[in-house]
């Protein structure tokens, strides 16, 4: 018995002792690493799960913060990328526009997840495939000037790069080219910019999917709605960082004027392209998710929630 109370108050004590260096320890973390520990792993997988953030200050201070905050509420980015991985960043860079024009993904948002990447020891590039010449719209965007100053690659996508994959469960199509460093990326992060498109009715992060995938655009453009579904199906996503700091509701997804262009500053995460289109197109368009085609399929085929009143939403200001 007095060998057992021995063995006992020592393990007691060690407990007490780890617990206080624990405390001691906390004092010194960042506010926001704190806030990181306090996040449900339930929320946080749920693919259901949106985090919505709202910013007032739309420097890049501003929006770095918006990130932050946001990916902390998403139980941190090294839930998603680790040391060594191969990280794509996909914004929408389709057109040789200024920021400003709300065509592109916002660049300060951008350079904040590349940043965020690199710090964590991953092999980090940004890519698309824009339909206006690449050199042109990486300058015009500003990516050339976020790559530098993430210190990350910018990928000027090589046709001979593009491999055939098999589309599972195809609505449309049986076969996709999709490119290598794309079919290689451990984890891919889309950062899609909401925008009317006359087509697709609205681009976000499924349509922002044709991006990393070959072939002739206008092909693509019939049965467009089953083929945006085939890209989401083709291209798993591990994270969706929506970009609705300005949201061009006419004319998209190349012209437009300023009075065509209002400023949500809001940030949409989520892991499920599906629920954060469904959630955007309510919330930033006012438009019902079933009325647009290939949010309709998405949801026949079982690949996401299009109802937001089944939606698990945090909002969070900034």
């Amino acid at each position: 018995m007095h060998t057992n109370a021995k063995r006992n108050r020592r393990s007691f004590l060690k407990k007490v002792v780890s617990f206080t260096a624990m405390l001691s320890v906390s004092q010194w973390l960042d506010p926001l690493a704190r806030m990181i520990t306090r996040i449900s792993p339930v929320f946080a997988d749920d693919p259901r799960a949106l985090v919505v953030v709202k910013g007032n200050d739309m420097s890049k201070a501003g929006m770095e913060k918006m990130v932050k905050r946001g990916l902390a509420q998403m139980g941190g980015l090294d839930r998603f990328v680790k040391r060594g991985m191969k990280v794509v960043v996909k914004p929408n860079l389709g057109f040789n526009s200024s920021p400003e024009r709300a065509h592109t993904t916002h660049p300060y948002l951008v350079e904040t997840v590349a940043k965020m990447c690199k710090a964590l020891g991953a092999d980090v590039k940004i890519m698309d495939r824009p339909v206006h010449n690449a050199r042109l719209v990486y300058k015009t965007s500003k990516m050339e000037e976020v790559a530098d100053n993430a210190g990350v690659n910018l990928e000027y996508m090589d046709g001979r790069k593009f491999q055939k994959v098999n589309v599972p469960g195809g609505m449309n199509l049986r076969s996709l080219k999709v490119y290598k460093d794309i079919r290689e990326a451990d984890v891919i992060i889309n950062m899609p910019i909401a925008k009317d498109h006359s087509s697709a009715t609205l681009t976000m992060a499924m349509k922002n999917l044709m991006g990393v995938i070959g072939g002739n655009r206008g092909v693509y453009h019939l049965g467009l709605h089953k083929n945006i579904v085939d890209f989401t199906k083709t291209v798993p996503v591990q994270l969706v960082i929506l970009d609705a700091t300005r949201v061009l509701t006419k004319h998209g997804p190349s012209s437009g004027r300023p009075q065509d262009i209002k400023h949500p500053k809001t940030i949409v995460l989520g892991v499920n392209p599906v629920v954060v289109d469904a959630y955007s197109a309510q919330s930033f368009f006012g438009i019902s998710p079933s009325s647009i085609n290939y949010l309709k399929y998405a949801s026949r085929e079982g690949m996401g929630e299009i109802n937001t009143r089944n939606m698990r939403v945090k909002r969070i200001s900034v």
